[in-house]
């Protein structure tokens, strides 16, 4: 009996531990497969003709239809193509996915609209047939972004269903731009307090504020009564424009400040966290030279800095010992012998401005390589309404697109100055050779005659500019 309980025992105590033992196997997690990186189809138009061209050059009749572009975190690029197709289509939405790399660059980083001459309108119910419709697309590389190929594509839908697609390849250089040593504001009177077609509602002002910090400005002209400027510095502020701000407040035909007027305006910029603003005197020819000077006392009085936007430089002359800054007219003889090789300074603070509603080349290169060769603090671009069916509240234009591009142009160069600098303080002669290649080839870039230089020239320089940044960081 004795034998008989024991063996039971026994057997009941394996049976126990086995079953114990089946379920821990059971409850221990099984080895998940890693999981695997996103593929990227490959990805061929089947019912459209598209080809792909380069921002601000005309895009060819034929060629490829893979859309490729080289940028750096922190930057927005463009690139263009165009669509058509054998039978007539309406209601056809274009939009871009994300771009799948080593990371991924989201849809919400990637715009697609259509050219229609200088605008850009939504891709959301395009036509299209047999004549070709030029599309524009921009991509916003986040800081973050790690460098490499990122791989996506271009999507055509109508009635809810994706029709056809075509290639987007990004190249995310391993540099980071820092910001333009230039200054860059928009001169504009348009706003909440603006008349006729320069008059903005709250909202429309606050998406045009957004849409020039978009473009790398820093600044906006506010030009109100002193008793509303603080509502227009804080829209500025909340759209990310503190910078040098120009208050045009007191501007040719505006009423004569007191000192009490610019305390207020002078209060509410720093109470908006806006950096510093300059109080313009007048936009002047010679008939206004007197009115501009009796501001600039009462400006000068009030303890601000003063400028004045002249037309010619027989103005600017007479203003000069009333003002503490001139912004001349970029084609004026003083800026034009500067941007030429002049080197005959003033020592005030100096800016150039031009039409920017005009030209979309002489946008690229006012903003860009001519600033930097002029040598001066920065540009003020004019920004107004020609008349008023001019819908100058949006900055969706490709004239806009190439303000944006002449600013990155001389974020390139900045770039590279900070590295050439850092390096420079090393004085080390194993250096120096590397170092004067580098200047050369920035000075014979800088010294072609401007009316020359095309949109491909401007691609190779970036190109080069990063190149020697990269390398010059290297050898630190």
């Amino acid at each position: 009996m004795y034998r008989i309980c024991r063996l039971s025992l026994t057997v009941f105590a394996l049976i126990c531990l086995a079953v114990s033992l089946g379920h821990c196997a059971a409850r221990k997690p099984a080895n998940k497969p890693a999981p695997a990186k996103a593929a990227v189809v490959s990805v061929t138009p089947r019912v459209l003709t598209i080809v792909a061209g380069q921002p601000f050059e005309a895009v060819p009749s034929s060629g490829t239809h893979k859309l490729s572009l080289t940028l750096c975190p922190e930057e927005i690029g463009p690139a263009t193509f165009t669509a058509r197709s054998g039978k007539s289509l309406s209601g056809v939405s274009v939009v871009c996915g994300d771009l799948v790399g080593p990371g991924r660059i989201t849809k919400q980083n990637v715009s697609v609209r259509l050219a229609l001459g200088d605008d850009l309108m939504p891709s959301d119910a395009v036509s299209l047939d047999s004549t070709p419709r030029q599309f524009w697309v921009d991509v916003s590389v986040p800081r973050d972004t790690k460098a490499g190929v990122y791989k996506g594509a271009i999507a055509f839908f109508s009635g809810g269903k994706q029709f056809d697609a075509t290639p987007i390849e990004v190249t995310v250089r391993p540099l980071r731009l820092i910001g333009s040593s230039k200054q860059y504001a928009l001169y504009t009177t348009m706003g909440p307090s603006g008349e006729g077609s320069c008059a903005l509602s709250g909202d429309a002002y606050s998406a045009f504020l957004r849409s020039a910090a978009a473009l790398g400005f820093r600044g906006v002209a506010v030009c109100a009564d002193p008793s509303r400027v603080g509502e227009s510095l804080n829209a500025c502020a909340g759209a990310g424009l503190v910078g040098m701000t120009p208050v045009l407040s007191f501007a040719s035909k505006c009423p004569v400040p007191s000192v009490d007027d610019v305390k207020a305006i002078e209060s509410a910029r720093r109470a908006a966290g806006v950096s510093s603003a300059f109080y313009f005197c007048g936009c002047v020819d010679n008939q206004d030279i007197q009115a501009a000077q009796e501001k600039a006392s009462i400006l000068k009085r009030a303890g601000v800095q003063v400028a004045a936007t002249v037309a010619d430089d027989d103005s600017a002359q007479k203003l000069m010992p009333s003002v503490d800054g001139i912004n001349y007219k970029v084609d004026s003889p003083y800026v034009q012998g500067l941007v030429n090789g002049g080197t005959n300074r003033t020592n005030k603070w100096e800016w150039y401005w031009w039409n920017a509603r005009e030209s979309v080349r002489a946008n690229r290169i006012n903003a860009g390589i001519g600033l930097w060769r002029s040598g001066l603090y920065g540009c003020m671009p004019m920004w107004m309404p020609s008349d008023a069916a001019d819908h100058a509240e949006s900055l969706d234009s490709v004239l806009c697109e190439a303000l944006r591009e002449g600013v990155n142009d001389t974020r390139y160069i900045t770039t590279y100055m900070k590295a050439l600098r850092e390096l420079k303080d090393k004085k080390r002669a194993s250096d120096k050779d590397y170092i004067a290649s580098t200047e050369a080839y920035l000075s014979a870039f800088l010294a072609k005659p401007l009316d020359s230089v095309t949109p491909a020239d401007l691609r190779g320089f970036r190109a080069k500019m990063a190149e020697f940044s990269a390398k010059l960081a290297a050898r630190l």
